[in-house]
């Protein structure tokens, strides 16, 4: 009884570190007393992608992550995409703004890229946008504007939104002829602009 409550606190413990980890749970770390059988086989890690273009009409397409690892490089090509164009100012690019869009991407197929509409902006940027809130999660590097050519915007925002809805955060907008997506508090609107 002993020796079967230890095996079952080790697995608890290799689950509860697995959720959150977010590792691979292994039976091999149990030892064989008993449990039997091989051990099941560790996947590889998987590689994160993204096919993004601006307006300026660069265009990337990248795995910026492999499991938890991202790649420096391709960051600093996502990066200088995401830039302030008005200003040919880089900002920040939070690893998290690109899983979501990535995911966004997933759900939307890998057909075409994402055209960035607007990324990070300044302060200055930001202030002469007629529309921009004046707390812009953009100014963070922390939204992204999107539109997927050939494809109607409401699906787009729909996958978004979904997304949004599963997750329990994300700010998820619709301007009509584009999406706003943000890292910030599950939140969701509409506005029409012409």
């Amino acid at each position: 009884p002993e020796v079967a409550t230890l095996r079952r606190r080790a697995l608890l413990a290799g689950l509860g570190a697995t959720a959150i980890g977010g590792g691979v749970a292994r039976a091999d770390v149990l030892g064989s007393g008993g449990m039997g059988g091989p051990a099941p086989p560790v996947l590889p890690p998987r590689d994160r992608w993204l096919w993004l273009q601006n307006n300026a009409g660069e265009e990337v397409a990248v795995a910026y992550r492999t499991g938890q690892d991202y790649n420096i490089a391709a960051l600093a090509r996502l990066q200088n995409l995401f830039r302030d164009l008005r200003e040919d100012a880089p900002g920040p690019i939070p690893g998290l703004l690109l899983d979501m869009l990535s995911l966004v991407q997933e759900r939307l197929g890998y057909s075409r890229p994402l055209r960035l509409i607007s990324g990070y902006r300044t302060p200055h940027t930001n202030a002469s946008l007629p529309y921009a809130a004046p707390n812009s999660l953009h100014m963070q590097g922390k939204a992204a504007d999107i539109v997927v050519r050939g494809m109607p915007q409401a699906e787009v925002h729909a996958q978004a939104a979904l997304l949004s809805h599963h997750l329990g955060f994300m700010g998820v907008g619709w301007y009509g002829s584009f999406t706003h997506i943000d890292i910030g508090p599950k939140a969701s609107w509409t506005r029409i602009l012409n």
